[in-house]
């Protein structure tokens, strides 16, 4: 079974204590784990984090989809004019993400105003981290936006009938696997919300892959289910975007 990891990460040197942490160490554990597509984020602070992803998904051979950190349209200098966003999306297939607490930047309809639009319009995923997300901002904002594709990555596995209920509640909300640990989990999960749900996620560097693929690879669902979330949900919403 092949694996098209939606949180992959990496940064510009390597990290003590991490056995990967830069661009090629995390790639080279990629290819041994059978991950063959990846959609990277450069974690750096650095002012040209998101030049620096680009320029890797560039040289990838598609094999990687670049992951844009978005800011909101405050500052010109920090940000995407429309143009350049939607030429981002239509000549890289960017995805992007939002970081509402550590760059103080709350998930309001206000004040992300037109980027809500092109993405919505461009059915491009919106990544944020369940950690970073006030789920009533993101209800206001999917109540406005319903065709806005929400992936909230990195769950938390004791918040789960808050991002259940959210779920359930708005169409084209998605998570990711990398905290999907309790013992039978995932069974329970995609009972509760279907496998079309899920996306296969590592969170890489900060954990390691393995017990994802073995997770996927062994647990009770169906091989079509399995598959699905390996990388079949990847494919529907990041590489073919309709």
């Amino acid at each position: 079974m092949v694996f098209k990891d939606i949180n992959c990460n990496f940064y510009m040197q390597p990290q003590p204590l991490q056995y990967a942490s830069d661009h090629d160490s995390v790639a080279s554990v990629c290819e041994k784990n059978n991950i063959v597509t990846r959609a990277i984020y450069n974690l750096d602070k650095a002012g040209d984090a998101n030049d620096v992803t680009l320029r890797y998904a560039r040289e990838s051979a598609g094999t990687e989809y670049p992951v844009i950190r978005l800011m909101p349209p405050v500052y010109p200098e920090e940000t995407y004019t429309r143009d350049e966003m939607i030429r981002l999306i239509d000549n890289d297939k960017a995805l992007f993400r939002i970081h509402p607490k550590n760059f103080a930047a709350p998930m309001y309809t206000w004040l992300y105003d037109w980027m809500f639009d092109i993405l919505s319009e461009s059915r491009t995923p919106l990544l944020v981290s369940l950690q970073e997300l006030d789920l009533n901002d993101a209800a206001a904002v999917k109540e406005k936006y319903p065709e806005l594709r929400l992936i909230i990555t990195n769950t938390d596995q004791w918040l789960n009938r808050q991002y259940i209920g959210f779920c359930k509640h708005f169409r084209n909300v998605y998570f990711d696997t990398c905290n999907t640990i309790e013992y039978y989990g995932i069974e329970n999960m995609v009972g509760l919300i279907g496998a079309d749900k899920f996306l296969f996620g590592t969170y890489m560097p900060e954990k390691e892959p393995y017990d994802k693929t073995f997770q996927i690879l062994f647990c009770e669902l169906s091989q079509e289910e399995k598959e699905m979330i390996a990388h079949g949900n990847f494919e529907r919403l990041v590489e073919v975007r309709a």
